[in-house]
């Protein structure tokens, strides 16, 4: 019995990794026709908004710690400025052999702010 409720305590304990989740929208046009690829799981980043540094760019994308740049189709508009840490699952395509890209694109299935 005393085991049982050690184990309830550490359950209980355990910090929620998705307590700052921002809802995402299950839309994604932009790939309806590219293949699945893979699916990312718990990947950190930063947002990078281009457009509040340049006037020709209008690029957003969440850029990792080895600099891979993945352009989300569906990253909601109250996390798209510079700086923003975020946490992220998604579903990564394939783009078509004749497209050429500045990253990877992905889908959002979850994402959360990191402090």
């Amino acid at each position: 019995m005393k085991t049982l409720v050690l184990i309830f305590l550490l359950t209980a304990c355990q910090p929620n990794s998705w307590d700052n989740e921002v809802a995402v929208s299950p839309d994604c046009p932009d790939y309806v026709e590219w293949k699945k690829a893979a699916e990312l799981r718990e990947v950190p980043g930063v947002v990078i908004n281009e457009a509040e540094s340049s006037s020709t760019s209008t690029w957003v994308y969440i850029q990792t710690s080895d600099k891979t740049r993945y352009f989300a189709c569906n990253l909601p508009q109250q996390v798209r400025k510079t700086g923003t840490k975020v946490v992220f699952n998604a579903d990564e395509f394939a783009p078509p052999p004749n497209v050429r890209l500045a990253g990877v694109p992905v889908k959002l299935t979850k994402l959360r702010t990191a402090p």
